[in-house]
């Protein structure tokens, strides 16, 4: 069990540093759709995350991590209520994932991050379906 993002990051860190780049922004876009989930967010949340995330590995030139960090921030507060468009979103994040073992571990990562607050929503609880559903 960890206790906050900055024990969750640490964690998978190493394992996320060790993918591809595809797989690395698709790790980060399902954190941030889980983020979004309950539909609420707080401000130290998302400033954790961007700050936690500059640590890892960064090859993309159109986007620093912090630019992507909002720029799917703007994308998951635009489907999260939409369900063809966020089973559309939960499939890309699938395809660049790859491989089973990585959408695997992509979501234990996920379900552990979602214990950080010690309660997992309904909302979250359907969300956590809907991605194993998809990822298998």
């Amino acid at each position: 069990m960890f206790n906050s993002i900055s024990d969750w990051f640490s964690d998978i860190k190493e394992e996320m540093n060790g993918l591809a780049q595809q797989q690395r922004e698709a790790e980060l876009d399902l954190l941030i759709l889980m983020m979004y989930a309950d539909r609420n967010i707080d401000d130290n949340e998302n400033s954790n995350i961007a700050k936690q995330s500059n640590s890892l590995r960064w090859e993309n030139k159109e986007y620093h991590v912090s630019l992507y960090i909002d720029k799917t921030v703007a994308k998951v507060r635009n489907i999260i209520t939409d369900k063809e468009k966020l089973s559309l979103f939960i499939e890309d994040i699938s395809t660049r994932l790859d491989d089973k073992e990585t959408k695997d571990s992509a979501f234990v990562s996920v379900e552990k991050f979602m214990e950080i607050d010690f309660d997992i929503s309904e909302k979250e609880r359907e969300l956590l379906a809907t991605i194993k559903e998809i990822f298998a």
